[in-house]
């Protein structure tokens, strides 16, 4: 079969590019948690990835508050965001997470007893 000179040539910078983007593509990269609601939906909490935000949203008002929390992949609490009014308008906060896998979880509480109500807890990478 013949083929010309510059197919000859192009054909080794082309495979290498689409190597290189498919490289660059798969590599390990940040992602946002997704919305998690709470077990009887009266929480909802978020992750994103863009901006470093733990978002907590009160969707219920039953007296309780909302209560995101944010576990190192053994199951250690690294921080909580609470949000206590069902008024349209939720809290956030922008703690430090290092690198690698998290957990979120998105509970109630009342007062400043023990969160439950908690939604499984969904795994994310930072």
């Amino acid at each position: 079969m013949l083929t010309s000179g510059s197919f000859k040539r192009t054909l080794p910078i082309a495979l290498g590019a689409a190597l290189a983007a498919t490289a660059l593509s798969t590599a390990s990269a940040s992602a946002s948690s997704g919305w998690w609601v709470s077990s009887g939906s009266g929480a909802e909490g978020y992750y994103n990835h863009v901006n470093g935000r733990v978002t907590a949203c009160d969707i219920k008002t039953d007296g309780r508050k909302a209560a995101v929390q944010i576990l190192a992949n053994d199951g250690r609490l690294l921080t909580t965001v609470t949000d206590s009014y069902n008024n349209g308008s939720c809290s956030w906060k922008t703690p430090t997470l290092f690198q690698g896998t998290h957990k979120i979880r998105v509970c109630v509480a009342k007062g400043k007893a023990r969160p439950t109500k908690c939604s499984a807890a969904h795994t994310f990478s930072v």
